[in-house]
């Protein structure tokens, strides 16, 4: 505020060069949110239609239409992986997870929950820093990185950085100097909190009961989110918050049943359609004590207890 330099400064410049360092990446363009990460990116590499996992946040389906791209909903192997990946695949990291070995093959990735994933070299991985993202900023703010610096180059001009027009397209999204500047002063810390996320995860899974399957692929998971599959969700969410344990649901409703152009209610995907019926998020932060994990443990069993003496 003292420098009065508010958009397209100093701040902005340095954090870009130091989430590009972190990610292992050449360039980082800064934008205004997560979804124009995607939307930049997508145009950028010029995508006519783009296939995704039905059990997304509707944010990474609007992101891509709105860069033009046609989106096909695809249904989801048994561990919530996008079944089948090609060319135009977009994988999305859900909750913090790796990629599979095959989704590694795709060029475009939503990584909005993945702060600490590593891009493969050919990546152009979309980030977004709203607030309860592992790396969050004080309000909206998004991100683009490669390796390449044609598309770093097409990127800050269709994100509208240097006033020019990149084939007579722009969208003008920018990340603002104060949530860069505030996004600095968490990085060096980020390491250090998804090690807690990770013990976290490690602690659950030691004290939940066994009918309760931790979502998760390997070892390096990032636990943004730690989230379980569980049946009768419903009911175990009002019991919890009735017990004070505030839980939510990442994400309720598969995209190929909503209200959407890219809506296909005839679509039988069945494996995305029980993933979104079952999955439950559980508190998962840095700084969450080991009693209130031990609390939210023993809540679950005591519900699934007392449903089966029923």
């Amino acid at each position: 505020m003292d420098r009065g330099w508010f958009l397209r400064g100093p701040e902005t410049e340095a954090f870009e060069s130091e989430w590009a360092a972190y990610c292992g990446q050449a360039y980082c363009v800064s934008c205004g949110n997560g979804t124009d990460a995607l939307t930049l990116g997508a145009l950028a590499l010029g995508r006519d239609h783009a296939e995704i996992q039905a059990n997304t946040l509707p944010l990474t389906a609007i992101g891509l239409r709105r860069a033009g791209v046609r989106v096909i909903v695809r249904d989801v192997d048994a561990i919530g992986h996008l079944r089948e990946v090609g060319p135009s695949s977009v994988p999305v990291l859900l909750y913090g997870r790796t990629p599979s070995a095959a989704e590694l093959n795709a060029t475009l990735f939503d990584a909005a929950h993945a702060h600490g994933w590593k891009p493969p070299t050919h990546a152009v991985a979309c980030w977004s820093f709203y607030p309860t993202k592992s790396l969050g900023a004080l309000g909206d703010a998004g991100a683009v990185t490669t390796n390449s610096a044609e598309l770093a180059e097409k990127i800050v001009a269709l994100a509208g950085r240097d006033d020019r027009l990149r084939d007579g397209r722009q969208i003008t999204s920018r990340m603002d100097e104060i949530q860069a500047a505030i996004l600095r002063i968490k990085l060096p810390h980020l390491d250090r909190w998804i090690d807690e996320r990770r013990r976290i995860a490690t602690a659950y899974k030691e004290q939940l009961p066994n009918f309760v399957r931790p979502v998760e692929t390997s070892f390096d998971d990032l636990n943004h989110l730690f989230v379980v599959r569980v049946p009768n969700r419903s009911e175990l969410i009002r019991y919890l918050e009735d017990r004070g344990i505030q839980v939510k649901v990442h994400f309720p409703e598969p995209l190929h049943r909503q209200s959407a152009e890219w809506c296909d209610s005839s679509a039988c995907f069945s494996t995305a359609d029980e993933w979104c019926e079952s999955v439950l998020s559980l508190p998962c932060y840095p700084g969450l004590r080991e009693d209130e994990i031990e609390r939210t443990c023993a809540a679950i069993t005591s519900w699934s207890t007392g449903r089966s003496s029923e």
